[in-house]
């Protein structure tokens, strides 16, 4: 682990390891509060490292003093939850198997995805960039050398940082992802991740010249996968519906590349509905309302609300443009069940006669 200031979330991370890991090694990059207290309550062997800017080097400092056979590495704002110690074992004792894809929360509101968390503690694997550093270019050097094998775990991941507000972080993160990009510009999430963050504060236009230049970026070199690519699109669809632009050709391409992208399915029907395309935004609404958010396991992460109360609400919309009153009602109500704290939802159903529905 790498801490800085943790002191809200680094107890509870260490306590959902217990009986899980055989040693925790925890490097600390000039905390003031009281981690340092908190992780010596815990009996980690902790390691005091001169922060400059570079997560991988950081992650390799502490990486150097681990001495398990396997590296699991954890932030202090996530927990592993649902999981045994068989759990976190299960496949590593292949002689081929050097790294696992851990289900992964990235916030309450997400649906899991896979993210490589554990892999086995070999002098070949090291992590590589400045911010959101990984093994994956390591690992692939091994894989197409044959003697490396990935497997997928049953252990649970969930991410607590991305609640709330996030305007301290996006600050913190810009100049790192400036950087980033500069390095090392084919690296595609580096951009997407840099537009959200643009976003986030307000630099709309700016964010928009970002994910494009990740596109192109990603059109031209050929190497990005079809699911990073669909992810960019949804990036730029996003924040250029935001200018008022009919985005529906770009989404259509970007679900081309993953059809089952629902983030883009989502975002579809609200560009529909906006087009007048009301019958087809509700086949999509459908289709997302269909799905169950817990089973579902993507490459990339999808707010769940888009499988229930924003669905809902896109489908009153799109039922009361159609002059469907009482069925509209019916939406916005079902929209106030599942999520009871917008108030919103209620008022519309309210508005229509949609009393009966909401009690």
């Amino acid at each position: 682990m790498i801490v800085k200031n943790e002191q809200p979330f680094l107890d509870g991370c260490l306590k959902s390891l217990y009986g899980l890991v055989d040693e925790i090694v925890i490097v600390d990059t000039g905390s003031t509060d009281a981690s340092i207290d908190i992780a010596q309550a815990h009996g980690v062997r902790l390691l005091n490292y001169a922060w400059h800017d570079d997560f991988a080097a950081a992650r390799n400092f502490g990486l150097d003093a681990a001495g398990s056979e396997w590296i699991l590495y954890i932030d202090a704002d996530e927990r592993l939850v649902e999981t045994t110690r068989d759990d976190l074992r299960a496949g590593l004792d292949a002689s081929d198997a050097y790294a696992a894809r851990l289900l992964f929360r990235v916030s309450s509101n997400s649906t899991l995805y896979r993210e490589f968390r554990l892999f086995r503690n070999d002098p070949r694997l090291r992590f590589k960039g400045a911010m959101h550093e990984t093994i994956l270019p390591d690992l692939a050097v091994l894989q197409r050398e044959g003697s490396a094998r990935v497997v997928d775990s049953a252990a649970k991941l969930i991410h607590l940082g991305y609640d709330g507000d996030m305007t301290a972080k996006y600050r913190r993160n810009l100049p790192l992802l400036r950087t980033s990009v500069e390095r090392d510009p084919d690296r595609s999430y580096y951009w997407k991740d840099l537009a959200d963050t643009l976003a986030g504060l307000g630099e709309i236009e700016e964010a928009i010249a970002a994910v494009e230049e990740g596109l192109a970026r990603a059109r031209a070199s050929g190497r990005v996968s079809r699911v990073r690519h669909s992810t960019l699109i949804y990036t730029q669809a996003r924040l250029r519906e935001q200018r008022g632009e009919d985005m529906r050709d770009l989404i259509d391409a970007g679900l081309s590349l993953h059809p089952q992208n629902w983030s883009l399915l989502f975002l579809r029907a609200r560009a529909r509905i906006n087009a007048g395309a009301l019958e087809a935004a509700i086949d999509d609404l459908r289709l997302l309302l269909a799905q169950d958010p817990e089973t579902i396991v993507d490459d990339v992460a999808h707010d769940q609300r888009i499988f229930g109360a924003y669905a809902h609400d896109l489908m009153g919309v799109a039922l009361l443009r159609l002059g469907e009153r009482a069925e509209a009602a019916a939406a916005f109500a079902r929209a106030a069940r599942a999520a009871p704290g917008v108030q919103e939802y209620r008022v519309k159903a309210m508005a229509l006669g949609g009393a009966a529905a909401l009690a």
